[in-house]
């Protein structure tokens, strides 16, 4: 996988390959710390998962996720933290073996 299928997915400009290729830096060493050395997972389902990963990576920047607004005298926007794996996790578990 590389910084132009990533750029395609999200339908973002070359202008912005060098923060795009940090995104699905990210993704992949998430992935692949997520799902272990055990795990076979087939390639196109992992490259799937970096192509999700590294989209809600990268959509944090612009349009963060999570951002809640309470009724308060300042009405200041508060961020919920969200999991970027939070979407993927259904697919790699069904790969996953996990040892109690």
């Amino acid at each position: 996988m590389d910084t132009e299928t990533l750029r395609n997915y999200i339908g973002a400009s070359a202008a912005d390959d060098e923060f795009i290729d940090e995104c699905l830096t990210t993704a992949q060493l998430l992935v692949n710390e997520y799902c272990g050395k055990l795990a076979k997972i087939p390639q196109s389902v992992k490259e799937r998962c970096y192509l999700e990963v590294g989209s809600e990576l990268y959509h944090r920047r612009t349009a963060p996720l999570g951002v809640a607004q309470f009724a308060t005298f300042d009405a200041a926007p508060v961020r919920i933290a969200r999991d970027p794996l939070i979407g993927v996790y259904p697919i790699l578990d069904r790969y996953i073996v996990r040892f109690a």
